[in-house]
């Protein structure tokens, strides 16, 4: 199988240095069954998914089976890419700092001021927060599991 096709579950494994047989006695299943799961024949169950993250040292695999098992968490939770610390830091800063020099929490707060978003430009204006507002989330996202931080994931 080419590398290309090679599932997240795979690529997880092979960057935590594991054999299949080694991940799969860590995980409690069988090789087969991860083999599975690596080739793309089943899903993982989140449990298994969680466990990975944990036996893998990986932070980010939890956001990626969630995005690719889900349509809902794919319309919700943004691609997260693993970056090392320091990209991340300034990635997050850098998105806070131009969100508040177009003075968007100044506009936020004069647009939703009644209670509502009216129609007309401040809708287009809205709009274009909650993207740059999804940015500030994606980025903050890259800094909790960025290389390097150990954090521990809660389930």
């Amino acid at each position: 199988m080419q590398d290309e096709f090679k599932t997240m579950y795979y690529r997880h494994r092979r960057a935590a240095g594991l054999t299949q047989e080694k991940a799969a006695e860590l995980l409690g299943c069988s090789v087969r069954t991860l083999a599975n799961w690596e080739a793309g024949f089943t899903v993982p169950p989140d449990s298994k998914v969680a466990l990975m993250c944990d036996v893998y040292s990986s932070t980010t695999l939890a956001v990626e089976h969630l995005r690719s098992t889900t349509s809902l968490a794919r319309g919700l939770l943004p691609e997260v890419a693993q970056l090392p610390l320091a990209q991340a830091v300034v990635q997050l800063l850098w998105r806070l700092k131009e969100f508040d020099a177009k003075h968007r929490p100044d506009e936020l707060l004069a647009i939703s001021s009644n209670g509502q978003v009216d129609e007309g430009e401040q809708t287009e204006i809205f709009a274009e927060i909650t993207r740059e507002l999804q940015d500030i989330v994606q980025a903050a996202l890259q800094l909790r599991y960025a290389q390097g931080t150990n954090y521990p994931i809660n389930y």
